[in-house]
């Protein structure tokens, strides 16, 4: 008889642990859980402008486009970083002291008790080179008298090669204003522009609109996230809140409760903030959008481009997927 119940003990525990592995297996979660490293492999940075507008990463030598290798050059002791792969990172997207996002990478783990995800943050440091997590540069845009300056419809952050696994959805771009000179401000001068924790912020979520099929049938649904489709048949879905990293991490905090909620430490450390994007498009859109009012002269932008962890895109599925981000300004609004 104790061999029995050893036996029927033993089969009870196979039986437990298959169906703790069908749980891991059918529920889906956020900051790419399945993949210890997850890399996105040529990344593509273009920057281009138009009909009288500038560019430069150095305050100095002006052109019409930059790309990777101009970003990296950049200026003698700049921390321009654009990575040869980036991983999820996540941000409230307010500026610290120097006029630099706070950028929090990801440690995913597993609850010993229960067997959940969990998850601990780390701050970043913008660091110069092909290191780091994200891209982030230095951008200065010269214009001759103040206007309005439109992202042109080639403005967009698109995949790679045929496949899309909708990792492009979940991709943010940030422009930190530090500052402006004049057209005649010397470069050193323009280098050292720094507004701090004043500098004002452009937030631009690219196709906000749109989300895989797994996202709408799996991930959505696991993370407590309503997707509100904007009209019946259509496959496209109105703006998804959620609430960026503004505090590490340290003790594991369940992966769940994260995405689009509050999480809040039990010495009271509140570690989100809701994020509202400044600007957002949707995929395959065809017109202008409006970027901002410039003032003649040059501004000082720190820009970053980066996956954000919290999105409800940030998904296993997602994984293995290159991108390209593009930026074309102008000062018009008209083909």
């Amino acid at each position: 008889m104790k061999n029995k119940r050893n036996k029927r003990g033993f089969r009870s525990l196979v039986l437990l642990l298959f169906l703790t592995i069908i749980m891991f297996g059918t529920s889906t979660y956020a900051w790419f859980t399945a993949n210890r490293v997850v890399t996105i492999n040529s990344l593509d940075v273009h920057v281009e402008a138009s009909n009288g507008i500038q560019v430069s990463t150095d305050g100095a030598s002006w052109k019409s486009v930059i790309t990777n290798a101009d970003i990296r050059t950049g200026y003698v002791g700049n921390a321009n970083q654009v990575p040869a792969t980036i991983t999820a990172v996540s941000t409230d997207g307010r500026p610290n002291s120097s006029g630099r996002l706070n950028m929090y990478s990801s440690i995913v783990g597993n609850d010993a008790v229960t067997g959940d995800y969990n998850i601990k943050t780390i701050l970043e440091t913008d660091t110069a080179g092909t290191d780091g997590k994200y891209i982030a540069f230095d951008l200065f845009v010269r214009v001759d008298q103040t206007q309005t300056i439109y992202f042109t419809p080639d403005t967009d952050v698109t995949k790679i090669g045929a496949e899309d696994r909708g990792l492009k959805n979940a991709a943010r771009v940030a422009f930190v204003n530090l500052g402006r000179g004049t057209s005649s401000t010397a470069a050193a001068d323009l280098i050292a522009l720094n507004a701090g924790t004043s500098s004002s912020v452009i937030l631009w979520e690219p196709n906000a609109d749109s989300h895989t099929p797994s996202v709408v049938t799996t991930v959505a649904p696991d993370m407590g996230i309503t997707l509100t489709e904007t009209g019946a048949g259509t496959g496209l879905y109105a703006p998804v809140a959620y609430r960026g990293i503004s505090a590490a991490i340290s003790d594991p905090e369940n992966l769940k409760g994260i995405v689009n909620g509050t999480i809040t430490e039990k010495s009271g450390t509140v570690y989100t903030t809701a994020v509202t994007p400044t600007i957002r498009t949707n995929e395959g859109r065809t017109g202008y959008t409006e970027f901002t009012e410039l003032a003649s002269g040059v501004t000082k932008y720190r820009v970053y481009m980066w996956l954000e962890g919290q999105d409800v895109d940030c998904e296993n599925g997602a994984t293995g997927s290159d991108i390209s981000f593009k930026i074309q300004l102008s000062t018009t609004n008209e083909l």
